[in-house]
């Protein structure tokens, strides 16, 4: 081999050996630049994605759940009448509970003590509250009379009586509110008890506390015999009877 061959042969090979030494690094070792993401490939016809793990509008914890006790909470009943103690479970159930607690003004004015009463017992019986008109009844000390009869109690006498289907709350509420008249020591409700009803107007008055059948049998009968109310001067409940 000529010498010019020869040199041609090694400055390629030292061409070579230059070009492997500069090469980028193999797969699995650390270049020291971080990798970019790889995206996920999207999926190919048919395939089915991949489940994410992300939450997806997760409620929040404070939220009231309805029928748990935070729910409740809201609606529950205190257990006491919007103007008396009344238990919950009697809130309601009387014929008087649909009328207004709110009695009528009198005319002319009551003593202060009288009114203070009769304010109290519309109060208590709107609200179906029995004991507290037996506690108005025994205030003074002198249990009022309700009944011909030999019961004693005037507030279960009373609550059996609506059981029954008999509206005494409310019309104790509705004599209330009509005209009263004074008679002796005790002022009357409805006045018609002591005047005594001599016209239609005094008749008409009644309509609604009895049933028109009940109310043209007294008119016939010339007499008023239903529900009277009585209270003292000094504010004792004397007298919610009815009958003769």
């Amino acid at each position: 081999m000529n010498r010019t061959a020869l040199l041609s042969l090694c400055v390629a090979a030292s061409l070579v050996a230059c070009t492997e030494r500069t090469s980028s690094p193999t797969a699995g070792v650390d270049s020291g630049v971080a990798a970019a993401p790889v995206a996920p490939a999207a999926p190919g016809k048919g395939q089915t994605p991949a489940p994410s793990t992300e939450s997806q509008g997760a409620g929040s914890p404070d939220a009231a759940v309805p029928g748990s006790a935070t729910a409740e909470a809201a609606n529950a009943d205190s257990g006491v009448g919007e103007y008396t103690g009344a238990p919950a479970a009697e809130k309601g159930t009387c014929s008087a509970a649909s009328l207004s607690p709110r009695a009528a003004p009198a005319s002319p004015a009551l003593p202060a003590p009288v009114e203070s009463m009769r304010q109290r017992i519309i109060a208590a019986a709107v609200a179906c509250d029995y004991t507290a008109l037996d506690a108005l009844a025994d205030e003074n000390g002198k249990a009022v009379r309700f009944t011909f009869g030999d019961d004693t109690d005037a507030g279960e006498y009373w609550r059996a009586a609506e059981k029954l289907g008999n509206p005494e709350l409310a019309r104790i509420v509705q004599v209330l509110n009509l005209p009263y008249a004074k008679q002796g020591n005790l002022y009357f409700w409805p006045a018609v008890h002591v005047t005594g009803a001599t016209s239609d107007k005094d008749w008409g008055a009644l309509k609604g506390v009895y049933p028109d059948e009940e109310v043209a049998e007294m008119k016939d009968q010339g007499s008023y015999l239903g529900l009277r109310v009585g209270i003292t001067p000094e504010g004792d409940w004397q007298i919610a009877v009815a009958g003769d």
